[in-house]
Parts: C-alpha cells; sequence; structure tokens
C-alpha cells in the first residue's frame, strides 16, 4: 500500500462506497487524507427524499469536501439538522430541492451557501402543494438574482393563494438555461430571469414537464442574443428572438392571437432554424383557427433549412373524445404545409397529426419537392377511413407515395391489422391478403365489455 503513488490510490478510492469511505479515515493518516480529496467524491450524489437518512446526510455535508448532486425535502424552519445544510463546506455542483410548507427560506440559505463555495452551476426547484406564492417569494427572489447558475429548473404544484412580488436585481448574468411554467400568477419571476440573464440565456423552456403550457401576456426581453431553443405560447415580442434561434416549439392558443404576429417574424427572420414543432391547443377544426398558417413563415424569405417540422393538432386531447367523433375529417394546416414544401429542401423529418389520410400532402411528396426527406410520421386521430397499417398500405396515395420515394420511411402510429372482432368492417383485413408483412396476434380481440380497444396495441409501424 505504501509504495502505490497517490494517483493509484485516488483512482480505487472513487469506486469505495461512501460508508467503507469514511472507515478508511480510521485506517492511517495518509488513507485518512486521500479518503477525503476532491476527486474523491466531486462524482458522488446524496439524495435525502422526504427526511429519510437525515443522519447519513448530516455526516456526508460534514466531511466531503465535494460533492456532483444533493437532493432533499424542506418543509420547515425546525429541522434539526438545518444549521449543517446552511453552513456545511462540502460545494455542490447540482441542488435538487422540494420545498413544501415553510421551506422556502431554509432553501434560500441553502442556495447562498452553496453559491459562495463556487462550485454550484445547476438547481432544480419543485414547490409542493402546500407551498403559497407567499411562501415561495424568497427562494424564487434567490433563483432569480442569483449569479453563479447556468441552468435553473422551476417546477411548482398548488400555488393557490397569495401574489408574488419580486423586485430583485440581477448583478451579473449568467444563467444558459431557464425552463419554469409560466403562468400569470409566475408571470413576475419568469420576467426577472429573462430580463436579467438575457444575455445569457441559450435555452428557454416556459412549460412544465407534462408540455403542458398556460397563457400569459408578460413580454419576451427586446435582445436574447444567444437564444438557439425556445418552448412557449404566441408571447408578445417574439419578433425580435429569430436570427440566433436552432430548435423552436409553439404552443397555439385561441386566446394568444395578439403574438400571432410577432411569432410569425420570428420565424420568417429564424435563418438557422432546424426544427420546428407547432402544438395547437385544442386542436384547429378551420382555417380561421389562430395560427393554422403559421408554417408558411418558414418559406416567406426563401428556402428553410428546417431538417424537422412536427405538427401536433393537440392529438392526446382528441385521442381521448375518439368516441365522439364530430365529423372532423380535415387538418387546416395542410393547405399551408403543402403550400410551403417547395420552399423546405432540407427537410428531413416531418410528422403532423391527421384525421383521415391527406391525400394531397402524400401526392405533394416527391425527391423534387422534398429532396432530403427520409422520415415520415402521421398520428391518426379518426380511425376511419383507414383503421390499421394494412389499411393504410391499400391507399392509393401510400402506394404513390411509396413508390415514388423509394428511400423514405413512411410510418404510422396504429395496429398492424384490425383486431379480431373489427376485421369484418375493415375493407383491408377483410381480403385476408398481406398477412405476414408485420407480426401480430391474430387472436386478439375486441371485446368492449373488457375495454379491449385498438389504442392498446398502437405503436409505430413502417408501412412497407
Amino acid at each position: 500500500m505504501e509504495q502505490l503513488p497517490d494517483e493509484v490510490v485516488l483512482l480505487v478510492l472513487r469506486y469505495v462506497g461512501m460508508d467503507d469511505l469514511f472507515t478508511c479515515r480510521l485506517v492511517c493518516k495518509r488513507l485518512g487524507d486521500l479518503a477525503l480529496h476532491p476527486g474523491v467524491w466531486r462524482h458522488r450524489s446524496s439524495y435525502n427524499v422526504s427526511g429519510h437518512q437525515n443522519q447519513k446526510m448530516c455526516r456526508i455535508l460534514r466531511v466531503a469536501p465535494r460533492l456532483a448532486e444533493l437532493s432533499f425535502d424542506l418543509w420547515s424552519t425546525q429541522d434539526d439538522h438545518l444549521a449543517v445544510y446552511t453552513t456545511t463546506r462540502c460545494a455542490v455542483r447540482q441542488l435538487i430541492l422540494q420545498v413544501g410548507g415553510a421551506g422556502s427560506v431554509p432553501a434560500a440559505l441553502i442556495v447562498r451557501n452553496q453559491e459562495a463555495l463556487g462550485q454550484l452551476k445547476v438547481v432544480e426547484v419543485t414547490f409542493l402543494y402546500t407551498t403559497t406564492w407567499a411562501d415561495a417569494v424568497v427562494l424564487l427572489g434567490t433563483l432569480a438574482s442569483t449569479s453563479v447558475l447556468n441552468k435553473l429548473l422551476v417546477r411548482y404544484r398548488g400555488h393557490s393563494s397569495g401574489a408574488l412580488h419580486l423586485h430583485t436585481p440581477v448583478a451579473r448574468p449568467s444563467l444558459k438555461y431557464f425552463k419554469c411554467l409560466l403562468s400569470s400568477k409566475s408571470q413576475p419571476f419568469v420576467d426577472l430571469v429573462l430580463a436579467g440573464h438575457a444575455a445569457t440565456l441559450e435555452e428557454v423552456h416556459l412549460g412544465d414537464d407534462d408540455d403542458h403550457i398556460t397563457t400569459s401576456t408578460g413580454l419576451l426581453p427586446a435582445s436574447m442574443p444567444k437564444l438557439r431553443a425556445l418552448t412557449c405560447s404566441l408571447l408578445p415580442g417574439m419578433e425580435t428572438l429569430g436570427p440566433s434561434l436552432t430548435k423552436v416549439t409553439l404552443h397555439v392558443t385561441p386566446d394568444m392571437r395578439p403574438g400571432l404576429l410577432g411569432a410569425t417574424e420570428m420565424l420568417r427572420r429564424a435563418s438557422k432554424l432546424r426544427m420546428l414543432t407547432l402544438k395547437y391547443h385544442p386542436a384547429a377544426r378551420s382555417s380561421a383557427y389562430v395560427g393554422v398558417d403559421l408554417v408558411e413563415a418558414l418559406g416567406c424569405s426563401g428556402p428553410s433549412v428546417v431538417e424537422v417540422l412536427k405538427i401536433d393538432n393537440d392529438w392526446e386531447n382528441e385521442h381521448e373524445g375518439e368516441e365522439n367523433d364530430d365529423g372532423v375529417e380535415f387538418l387546416p394546416q395542410l393547405q399551408p404545409l403543402v403550400r410551403t414544401l417547395p420552399f423546405l429542401p432540407c427537410l428531413r423529418y416531418l410528422e403532423l397529426t391527421v384525421y383521415v389520410p391527406p391525400d394531397e400532402l402524400l401526392l405533394a411528396i416527391t425527391p423534387e419537392t422534398l429532396p432530403v426527406l427520409r422520415n415520415l410520421k402521421l398520428h391518426p386521430m379518426r380511425w376511419l377511413p383507414a383503421r390499421c397499417a394494412h389499411d393504410w398500405r391499400h391507399k392509393d396515395s401510400v402506394q404513390t407515395l411509396l413508390s415514388v420515394n423509394p428511400v423514405l420511411k413512411f410510418s404510422v402510429f396504429t395496429t398492424p391489422y384490425c383486431l379480431k372482432g373489427q376485421r369484418e368492417s375493415c375493407g383491408s383485413c377483410a381480403q385476408g391478403c398481406h398477412n405476414t408483412l408485420w407480426e401480430w396476434d391474430w387472436e386478439v380481440e375486441y371485446d368492449e365489455d373488457n375495454d379491449v380497444t385498438r389504442s392498446d396495441y398502437q405503436e409505430w409501424i413502417h408501412i412497407r
């Protein structure tokens, strides 16, 4: 042991468990010193969920010089271990906090302490149902004014009462990534973060983990020179953000019409845009719906460099109501998309929500209009007149698409064939052809009483 250089011992200690590292401190002075070397701890994480393992975490925070990640829950200022959390000399790179009740103040103290230690770069905060905006204001002000973080994620559940008032200045912009659900309640916090870190922000996502977007009247900063990825609804002030963007997800809702012109101008000026997703909530039902022609902005300034294009017409909510078909049989975004195809020479991937086979689109896709398109995905929202992949395979427009574009992978989110109890009503399955084109359990039978439906067996099927 004495003959091994420190570098070799440190390499071995990186794979030793935390409890064993504490034991190593009792072996000898040299091993005890090496067991507390920052290189041994910099990739380790410590978790304390719902107050469990408090003693172990406190032991780590008293001794360890550094951690990659620290995660725990905070509920009040009466935690017996709070002094250790807020005064530790253990420098953490990433903090993951769940804050409930009166936990905002101690959480803010922890963030400030870690900020002073100089290693903190990422903070994820989830405010639980027991937290109101009045409780959260101290921590939110601390997070908004930080000058060391690169990445900040804020999630909240509840906040049913209280108003949010923030006036904390940002000393020096540092954030590159920011994610928080924008709402009328969170708007002061979001506005403060965006304004204070506009010079450094590269990714901004104003939605939660379920990709839920709420509307607000907040203005985006006039200049965000490094912004390359944006997820939000149609907000005022978007027209100035185009030049540096490479990835955009826009949530289009009827009450965000005031931001439509700004969003159109942003897409028109986005000369570096590579990925665009348009999500309509609720589903657009007519050409009068807000933003159905947004995709045409891509071709307003000549050929676009967009490589990935997705148009989601609220397929999740539409799918839930499939049994109450109201007769919607077209996609209002379809015509603008077809008109835009000649201006998308770089498009490689196209995904679209549809209600019936979009014959006009399928026939418009050729090596001349989309020379590099390699993946086309359709997500049907109505079962008729195309029930299954087999039925799609029999459509004239699909056969033409496949023959004209031999290198194109065309996929539909459906079942390979109809379920046993539904095959008689499917013209293609009733013919009994192509039975071996896709693997399928032919004994799977539709049973309304047992809630066995097509949706139980859906997947992306490559039509060939």
